[in-house]
Formats: C-alpha cells, structure tokens, sequence
C-alpha cells in the first residue's frame, strides 16, 4: 500500500512546540525520553497493538443504532439521557467548553430524548446517522501503538496532566481512495461527566456500554488496551488539524459475521460468531468531531476528504483493524 512502513515514520513530527510541557511531553512520545510526570514511578503495565498493511481494516460509515434497553432503557422509561450529562459538566468545574459541547457531540456521554424513535417493528433507535453503526467498506490500512499505564485512577487536574503516555501511528485510506495518516501527540484524561479513564491509558479493563466511560452506544466490551489522547491528522500528505481527539481501544470482538455491532447481552462471542472465526481481538480507532482548544474540547467536524451521499464530507473517523495483533511488554 505504501512505500515506508508504519515503524519507519515515527519520527516524523510534525508538531508544534510553543510549550515546554508540551515539547517535553512530545519527545517522550516519540523517542522513548522521560517526562517528569513518570521519572517517579516505574510503569504498573505496558502493551503493544499493530496490524500491517495487506490485512483486513474497515472504513465505517454513518448509520442508525439500535438502543439496547440495559443502557438506554424504554420509550416508557429512558435511561442515558444528555440534559443530565450536561448539568453534570456544568457543576464539575472542569473546562468551561464542555456543556456546549456535549450538546452538540451527545454520543460521547448520552442520547437525548428527542433523538430516539420506535420503528415499524418495534426497535428503540438513535434515528440520526452514528458513528457506530453497522455499515462498512474494506480499505488499506495499518498502525502500531504502545501503551504504557502508570496509574489506575484519573489523577486530578487538566486533561493533560498524567503520567500515562502512549505512542501511536496509523496509516489507512477512505473508501474513495483518498489517504491519511494520524499521530498521537499526548494522552488525555477526557472531561466528559462520568468518564474514568485511568489516566488516559487503561489495561484489562472495560468500558462503554453501562460502565459510564465511553459512549453508550458502544457495548460494554472487554478492554485490552485502550488510550485517549489528541494528536495530528495529515489528509492526502498535508496536515489537516492539530489537536484533533482520538480514542484508540483494543477489544474482544464486538461484530459479528456480517459485521453488525453487536449489543452487550450479545458478548463475549463464540468464535463462529465473529466477524473472523480465530480472531479474539480487534482495534478501533475513533476520532469524533472534536477539537482540543486551550480553553478545553470544543465541536470541530474532522476535516475528511471522503464524500458522504449527502454531498457533505463525513465528519468523523472510525477505522477498525480486524487483523491485529496483541502483546503485553
């Protein structure tokens, strides 16, 4: 697919580095420097994910979501509903920009009331387009990340400030060809009401689903790895955007043989039931139309080259690696 693999651009920044924490934080990253926040500690886990080019990666597209009732409840009783989320932002004290945000990127926390219907035949649904639906088309793609976790618990203070780092590449095209290329800068503790992230880089753990981290309309799914962060989005060879939030998770498999994303109650699968029969594990990477801004995550469509029906481009990215490969350092 491409000519340089993966290992062979890390040290290609592309980075600013008008800050000294950040520029710090930034060589830790990407060439194996310690940062202050870890010279105290040795880490409590390490874990490696890749998958090469040549193997089976998914491009997904926007599409509704059924709304499983352990999480969302009924029509007559609704549960994860945004208004509450939102307060929640207000009275936390964190970044002033998240309310607002949160209203206009729901799915991270909740779905609102006036969002959900009932079809036809009776299913509960999120009757806007998702990021998580089950329609996808087969590109190119590759990556490699390491995820080193200090801590168990979010520490307090800034999104920014932990000692969990992380590196991650990954390089992948859309389905109309078009090519891209993300790189992790730092991990983040996302300030979203409800999230405990475990200082950004979480191990052996679980999330989405009921647990109140991550969004919702994900199952709650068995975690190998999992960061969130933000980074550099390059489209087509030129930088797209600076501080575009990403959350990259290692999982058991959550899509079944005719790639639906299935439901909690449907987990774990058996291996006739995956999307590939062997494959216990898969990677996803979601970079939702979120910015990170020094006043905190704001609404920021992600600047994709890939056309929607609709005429619009799509606004978000959520690639998965279906191929990966997992190991513990």
């Amino acid at each position: 697919m491409r000519n340089n693999p993966v290992s062979q651009s890390m040290n290609q920044t592309g980075f600013p580095r008008t800050a000294s924490v950040l520029t710090l934080a930034l060589g830790a990253l990407m060439f194996g420097c310690t940062t202050t926040a870890d010279m105290n500690s040795e880490p409590i886990g390490k874990a490696r994910a890749s998958q090469e080019s040549g193997k089976i990666t998914y491009w997904v597209l926007p599409g509704p979501r059924v709304l499983e009732e352990e999480v969302f409840g009924t029509p007559d009783d609704p549960k994860a509903l945004l208004a509450p989320k939102v307060e929640a932002a207000r009275q936390a004290g964190g970044p002033p920009t998240v309310p607002e945000l949160l209203k206009n990127v729901p799915f991270m926390v909740g779905v609102p009331e006036q969002a959900r219907s009932v079809t036809g035949d009776g299913r509960y649904v999120l009757k806007h387009p998702t990021p998580f639906s089950n329609k996808a088309r087969i590109i190119e793609g590759e990556f490699e990340a390491t995820f080193i976790d200090h801590v168990k618990t979010d520490p307090p203070g800034k999104p920014g400030k932990t000692p969990d780092t992380a590196r991650f590449e990954a390089q992948f095209s859309d389905p109309a060809g078009n090519e891209y290329r993300v790189v992790l800068d730092h991990v983040v503790k996302p300030p979203f009401p409800g999230y405990r992230t475990e200082g950004g880089v979480m191990l052996d753990s679980v999330h989405h689903g009921t647990t109140g981290t991550g969004s919702p309309l994900m199952p709650k799914v068995e975690t190998r790895a999992a960061l969130w962060g933000v980074g550099a989005l390059y489209v087509n060879g030129e930088k797209a955007g600076d501080g575009r939030v990403m959350h990259l998770m290692t999982t058991e498999v959550v899509r079944d043989k005719d790639y639906n994303l299935v439901h909690s109650r449907d987990l774990p699968l058996a291996p006739g039931e995956r999307h590939i029969k062997n494959q216990e594990t898969h990677t996803h990477l979601m970079m939702p139309p979120i910015k990170g801004t020094k006043d905190g995550p704001v609404f920021s469509p992600v600047p994709t080259a890939f056309e929607l029906p609709n005429g619009e481009q799509q606004p978000f990215l959520h690639i998965m690696w279906e191929q990966d490969t997992f190991q513990r350092l």
